[in-house]
């Protein structure tokens, strides 16, 4: 993978500037950068500001800025920000003005073939709805993004919510399409990732900017036209050689308004549900067949205190997101601490060789005090150590889906907050007490979680 010279070229392309600075202006910009140990590090400010690209010239700053800290990925909000100047206007809502209505379609590099053809089968169902001209697609690396162009949606249909009439749009679009989605998800065999298309819409979400690199993978994020999506090949994302679409940015003003007036009278704005095609999701056969104890063997230790760390504070704090950013965190932190032989103490995080990185570019971090533990968060987001983030969505991945399927995820969480609400709260927010004598009778026996005899005390 290249990591040094090759990304150093690639981000200094005017072309390259100019494409990722149009779709970056307004939106809230991530950076995700390799340091020379191979170390991923994932910034959302720069000097206890928002990061932001508004013209080419950022790109090359940036690059710049960072150094050693090698420039890896860019992303960048799929919210549209009326202004980017300080911390606070990153969590005032009325200060977005739109939204990009985003699909992901995730898929091995074996079956790029059936990512296109579940592409193919969404714009279908767009062109149905009127919607062709403000349509482009966007190479991951890994997987499809399709994006409808916001300023295909009249000004008056983003005053009330924007960020949850996006994701109305795409719970539509893809409940027009879901029984076709579904049968081309089924044909997915793939032993490294099965093809799974998402509504990821939401006010934290990024997406990967037109031509960054892929995180991981020698390939460009190259824009696609949705007229040349059959004859996609893998050989348009190489680095040295790619190929795109130069007038992505088109739209037509209004195009995409029958499709939300359909959408918004179809689900309420305050609609909970996520959809999800295909991924890991187990056949009805699967379902019935696997047991708790079946469930149970995926779930170690590392899972146990995470959810029970998240669950204490939400308790705490009442915030899921962040319960789930610092359950993760703290899993982390106790893993270390054992992994070295150390008795974890009520300091924020263990030292990772990367203090100057702490000391600079993550001013933005903050101590916060969870109970009588002290721990590392961004200004506005999420929980860190040793300058890694750990993310909602992280928890979700190396946590929740050990548990199973959602529905079975929901269950121990909701059980881990009934075993929690059993103890004292001094109990709960006490460091100690919370590892001796609520996580260690349950850590080995995590099925302990879903029974009525687990204990407790009051």
């Amino acid at each position: 993978m290249v990591v040094d010279e090759g990304v150093l070229r690639h981000y200094l392309r005017e072309d390259v500037q100019a494409e990722v600075s149009k779709f970056c202006r307004n939106r809230w910009v991530a950076l995700e950068c390799t340091l020379a140990s191979g170390k991923r590090i994932f910034y959302r400010y720069l000097d206890d500001r928002p990061i932001t690209i508004s013209e080419p010239a950022d790109v090359k700053k940036i690059v710049n800025r960072l150094g050693r800290k090698v420039l890896r990925t860019i992303y960048a909000s799929s919210n549209i920000y009326i202004r980017l100047s300080g911390k606070d206007d990153v969590s005032r809502l009325e200060n977005i003005s739109r939204s990009t209505p985003s699909i992901d379609i995730d898929c091995s590099l074996e079956e790029v073939g059936l990512a296109i053809e579940a592409a193919e089968t969404i714009i279908d169902e767009l062109i149905r709805h009127g919607v062709h001209e403000s349509v482009y697609l966007i190479w991951s690396g890994r997987g499809i993004h399709i994006h409808i162009n916001e300023n295909a949606v009249s000004e008056k249909y983003w005053r009330r919510d924007p960020v949850n009439t996006g994701y109305i749009v795409i719970e539509y679009l893809l409940g027009q399409c879901r029984e076709r989605l579904v049968e081309i998800c089924r044909r997915s065999r793939a032993a490294d990732r099965r093809l799974k298309i998402e509504n990821l819409m939401d006010i934290q979400r990024v997406f990967t900017a037109p031509l960054s690199l892929h995180r991981e993978l020698d390939l460009v994020a190259i824009t696609i036209s949705p007229d040349d999506l059959g004859s996609f090949s893998l050989d348009w994302a190489g680095m040295d050689n790619f190929r795109y679409w130069k007038e992505w940015d088109r739209y037509v003003e209004g195009e995409a308004d029958r499709l939300v007036e359909e959408a918004l009278e179809s689900a309420p704005l305050e609609s909970e549900k996520r959809t999800q095609i295909g991924g890991e999701e187990p056949t009805a056969a699967v379902q019935q067949a696997r047991n708790l104890p079946a469930t149970a063997s995926r779930i170690g230790r590392f899972q146990v205190m995470a959810l029970l760390q998240a669950a204490r504070h939400y308790l705490i704090r009442g915030d899921y997101d962040l319960a789930r950013s610092f359950g993760l965190n703290r899993a982390i932190f106790y893993a270390w601490a054992k992994k070295r032989g150390v008795r974890a103490t009520h300091g924020p995080v263990p030292s990772t060789g990367r203090e100057t990185l702490t000391t600079t570019i993550t001013r933005n971090e903050i101590e916060e005090k969870i109970g009588d533990e002290v721990v590392f968060r961004r200004v506005d987001g999420w929980y860190t150590i040793g300058g890694d983030e750990q993310r909602p969505e992280d928890f979700d991945r190396q946590i929740a889906s050990k548990f199973g399927d959602e529905k079975t995820f929901k269950k121990y969480w909701m059980s881990a907050i009934e075993y929690l609400q059993s103890f004292p709260r001094s109990m709960i927010e006490s460091q100690k007490d919370f590892f001796e004598k609520v996580y260690l009778p349950v850590r080995d026996d995590p099925e302990k979680l879903l029974r009525k005899d687990r204990g407790g005390s009051t």
